[in-house]
C-alpha cells in the first residue's frame, strides 16, 4: 500500500480535502465518533476514535502505517492533530506554538496587530466590580465575546450596562479562557480575507463579502461570495498591514484568513484572523475563478511537501468576473430533521459541491448550519441563479412539515457589491 493518511473528524472542509486526496491516490481513513458523515462516506476506512483520544490515535497510526495527518476547518481538531503529528514525527503546517495562539486567541490577535499598526476595534475596560461613575463612561454600543470561540459563538452586542453585565456572563460561561473582550461595535459590512502561504511569503489569494438576509441578525452570514467591491481600498490601506500581522505571529506555511469590518468612518479594521481553511470551504469552488487548486496545496503540505515562495499563485490584485459563493443553511429553530427534500436535484447543478452533515434524524440547533453548499458562477448572475434555484429545490423539513432553512433571496445586495468592483477596475 502507498500513502496512508489520517483525517481527523468530519468538519467542514474534511469532505473537500478527502476528494483531492483520493484523486492523489491517497489511502483515506477518517476518525471520530460520528456513524456516518460525508467524509466518512467516501474514505477507504473509518475509525471511530476520538480525536481527542490521543494515546489510543498514536498507537493505531503506528500500527497502521499511517503517513498524514489532515484536517478541516475545526480549531479543536486542529489543535488534536498538531499534538499528535507531534508525537508521530509527522508534519503539520502550524507547529508553531506562537501562531497557534494568535490564531486561537483575540485578545493575542489584537496584540499584534497593535504592535504593527494595523486598524482594530478600541478595547472598553470592563470588570465586574466597577462602580456606577465608571460604567456610566462607557462608550456603548459595545460588543462582548470569548478569545477562543469562533462562529459568533458567545458573542453579543451591548446597548447598555444590563446588557453587556449578561453578555459578560454568557461569554465566560461558553469560553474556556478567563479573559473576556469588550470591545467598541464597528457599523458595517464585513469580508473574510483568505491569504496563501509558502516559507514564509504570504500572498492575498481572494476577497469574500459576507451577506445576512435582511432581518435576521446582522452577524449571521447565509451567503459569502468572492467579489472585487472594497478591494481596492482593501489592499491600498490593510493588506500590508495583514500580511505584517501573519509574519508577525510565524504564519509560514499553508492558508490563512482574517475577518475584516468597513466600518462607517471609512475604514477597513482587523476583526479575528484563522490559521486554517474558513467554515464556508469556498476554496473548493474558488479554483473556477482563478485556476489554483489550494485544497490540493493542504493535502500536499500534510504529505510533507516543501512549497516555495515560486510554487505560490499570483496575488490578487484586481478584478475577477467569475465569482464563488458559499451557501450556509441556517436552521430557523431548533428541531429534528424529518426529511431532506430536493437535494439530488441540487446535486445536478453545475458546479455545485453540497456538503450536508446533518441527515434525516439529525438535530438542528437554532441558527447552526445544517449544511453548506458551494457555487461558482462564471458571472455574478450566474452563481446568484444558481443560489437561486437551490432555494427552489431543496427543503429541509421536521416532523410537521415545516421547512427548517433559512432561505437567503437578498440578490439586489449581491449585485451592487459586486458592480462595485466592477466599477473600481473598469
Amino acid at each position: 500500500m502507498g500513502r496512508k493518511a489520517l483525517i481527523l473528524g468530519s468538519d467542514y472542509g474534511t469532505y473537500d480535502m478527502a476528494v483531492e486526496a483520493r484523486n492523489l491516490g491517497i489511502y483515506l481513513v477518517v476518525t471520530d465518533l460520528m456513524e456516518t458523515s460525508p467524509t466518512k462516506e467516501i474514505a477507504d476506512e473509518a475509525w471511530m476514535i476520538s480525536t481527542t483520544d490521543i494515546d489510543s490515535l498514536e498507537q493505531k497510526c503506528i500500527e497502521e502505517n499511517i503517513t498524514a495527518i489532515m484536517v478541516g476547518a475545526s480549531d479543536f481538531n486542529i489543535n488534536c492533530a498538531r499534538k499528535l503529528c507531534k508525537r508521530l514525527h509527522l508534519p503539520i503546517y502550524c507547529e508553531s506554538d506562537r501562531a497557534w495562539e494568535v490564531a486561537t486567541d483575540k485578545s493575542k490577535f489584537k496584540e499584534v496587530c497593535k504592535e504593527v499598526g494595523a486598524r482594530i476595534a478600541e478595547d472598553v475596560h470592563y470588570s465586574e466590580d466597577m462602580s456606577d461613575e465608571e460604567l456610566a463612561k462607557i462608550p456603548f454600543p459595545v460588543v462582548v465575546k470569548p478569545v477562543d470561540k469562533s462562529g459568533n459563538r458567545g458573542m453579543s452586542y451591548c446597548r447598555n450596562v444590563e446588557e453587556l453585565r449578561e453578555a459578560y456572563r454568557y461569554a465566560k460561561s461558553v469560553s474556556d479562557n478567563e479573559t473576556i473582550i469588550v470591545e467598541r461595535k464597528l457599523h458595517g459590512p464585513e469580508w473574510t480575507v483568505n491569504y496563501i502561504l509558502a516559507d514564509g511569503e504570504i500572498n492575498l489569494f481572494y476577497f469574500s463579502r459576507e451577506h445576512h438576509q435582511p432581518g435576521q441578525l446582522a452577524n449571521l452570514y447565509s451567503l459569502m461570495n468572492t467579489s472585487s467591491g472594497h478591494l481596492k481600498q482593501f489592499i491600498e490601506e490593510a493588506n500590508e498591514k495583514v500580511i505584517e500581522v501573519f509574519k508577525k505571529a510565524e504564519f509560514k506555511e499553508g492558508i490563512a484568513w482574517v475577518e475584516v469590518m468597513l466600518d462607517d468612518d471609512g475604514h477597513f479594521y482587523l476583526i479575528e484572523c484563522g490559521y486554517r481553511y474558513g467554515g464556508d470551504m469556498s476554496y473548493a469552488s474558488y479554483e473556477k475563478v482563478c485556476g489554483f487548486n489550494s485544497i490540493k496545496w493542504m493535502v500536499e503540505t500534510s504529505l510533507g511537501v516543501k512549497h516555495t515562495a515560486a510554487n505560490l499563485p499570483a496575488a490578487l490584485t484586481g478584478l475577477y468576473m467569475g465569482s464563488a459563493a458559499a451557501y450556509y443553511l441556517f436552521a430557523v429553530k431548533e428541531d429534528k430533521i424529518a426529511k431532506i427534500i430536493g437535494l439530488d436535484e441540487v446535486a445536478k447543478i453545475p458546479d455545485v459541491i453540497i456538503d450536508m452533515p446533518k441527515r434525516e434524524g439529525s438535530r438542528a440547533r437554532y441558527h447552526s448550519a445544517m449544511g453548506v453548499i458551494r457555487a461558482y458562477g462564471a458571472t455574478c448572475e450566474e452563481m446568484i441563479e444558481k443560489i437561486d434555484a437551490i432555494n427552489k429545490n431543496l427543503r429541509i423539513l421536521n416532523k410537521e412539515g415545516e421547512d427548517l432553512i433559512l432561505y437567503f433571496t437578498d440578490f439586489d445586495a449581491v449585485r451592487r457589491d459586486f458592480q462595485l468592483g466592477v466599477d473600481d477596475y473598469t
